[in-house]
């Protein structure tokens, strides 16, 4: 979540670059807010959980990373297959040799 330089924590830091104008700043800044989930980790810490909830959320959220693992993987094993197949001219089914 932090970076940790000299010892120190230190937040998010977005430089600006030359010639940039300060929409795209702060839109930068924001991307990165969202993406290291500071805000979720503020708002999961701004009231008590139970035990019993802070599992069943946990289990809940390992269930959305798995299922959306597997369907990278099934997108990627079609992809190589349908790659594989394109690939070889000779690999077609159709033809047949009497």
């Amino acid at each position: 979540m932090f970076n940790l330089v000299n010892d120190k924590k230190m937040g998010l830091v977005v430089i600006r670059r030359e010639n940039e104008d300060i929409e795209s700043l702060i839109k930068r800044f924001k991307k990165k807010v969202n993406n290291s989930g500071i805000l979720r980790e503020v708002k999961n810490h701004s009231a008590y959980e139970k035990p019993s909830i802070f599992k069943k959320r946990k289990r809940k959220e390992a269930a959305i990373r798995r299922e959306k693992d597997e369907q990278k993987q099934q997108k990627k094993r079609s992809f190589k297959k349908n790659e594989k197949n394109s690939g070889d001219k000779w690999s077609c089914s159709s033809w047949r040799i009497n």
